[in-house]
């Protein structure tokens, strides 16, 4: 099966990027039976949508304390829980209601202490996979706060089934950034090879139109001060640096963002150039901010 683009944009306690180049409308049917793996809602009919909003959550264990110069080997896991779809409310569309979308993913490889508190990634050796699942039933997902015990802080049922999986194409941004009163920063940003789960696409399926099924996702996610159990923070445990975005309770996630859809398997130029001028002014302001810090 050919592979189709997925841009995924993780920004915690960053900016918003600008991934709006890539919407355009596709057609999802909650009412499917996606080849026998299941029904996300039977009372649920198909619906036209360009985005979806999100909570977010993630942990980041960096090997060894921050130390400039130091390269260190990182993992990033987490996942990412739609709240809506734009153009549908949700008595319309059943997110959440009547059943959850989520997707989890694990982020892998080297990067280097370029300041005690800036870390950045060698996005030339990166690994990222994600699996997007379908949960039936609006309490069926009950995210907690992502340990070593459960990085991904949520984990499938019986009744949850894939609706895809993703692999990384090409790496654009990783950093972290720590920072006074237990607050940090993460910003993620890679295409991605997507592969719908067999059965789901087309007129049987949750991804119903374009079919065969071209689409792009990209997803954003934005992070607050820790208060009232949410929140991003960073410790320093157990022989590493741990960044943690948590999602405590499922409705107060302190992530958000979007899942921006677009049937342009690839992306042009010029839509490549704005997400970069993003990055590159991200990047500059945050080196005036330490300057003037």
């Amino acid at each position: 099966m050919k592979l189709n683009r997925l841009a995924m944009v993780a920004c915690v306690a960053g900016a918003t990027m600008a991934t709006n180049v890539f919407a355009d409308t596709v057609t999802l049917n909650p009412s499917a039976t996606n080849g026998g793996a299941g029904t996300l809602s039977a009372s649920n009919g198909a619906f036209d949508t360009d985005k979806a909003t999100t909570n977010f959550a993630s942990l980041l264990r960096i090997a060894g304390s921050p130390s400039v110069g130091a390269t260190r080997n990182f993992t990033e896991t987490g996942f990412l829980l739609v709240e809506s779809f734009s153009g549908a409310a949700n008595s319309v569309s059943g997110v959440t209601e009547k059943y959850n979308v989520y997707a989890l993913f694990t982020i892998t490889g080297t990067g280097s202490w370029l300041a005690p508190n800036f870390f950045s990634a060698d996005l030339s050796g990166l690994s990222v996979t994600a699996t997007l699942w379908g949960s039936p039933g609006a309490g069926s997902v009950n995210p907690t706060t992502p340990t070593t015990a459960n990085l991904f802080g949520i984990t499938p049922d019986a009744t949850d089934f894939q609706l895809g999986t993703a692999t990384l194409n090409t790496a654009i941004n990783g950093q972290a950034q720590i920072g006074p009163g237990n607050v940090a920063t993460t910003t993620f940003n890679a295409l991605l090879d997507f592969v719908p789960a067999a059965g789901t696409t087309g007129i049987g399926g949750f991804w119903q139109a374009p079919v065969p099924f071209d689409v792009d996702l990209s997803a954003s996610a934005t992070g607050t001060p820790l208060t009232g159990g949410n929140g991003t923070s960073w410790t320093v445990a157990g022989g590493e640096t741990r960044i943690t975005t948590n999602v405590t309770p499922l409705a107060k996630g302190s992530g958000s963002g979007n899942i921006i859809f677009a049937v342009n398997s690839v992306p042009e130029p010029t839509s490549l150039a704005l997400v970069g001028l993003a990055l590159l002014s991200l990047g500059a302001a945050r080196r005036s901010s330490r300057k003037n810090g």
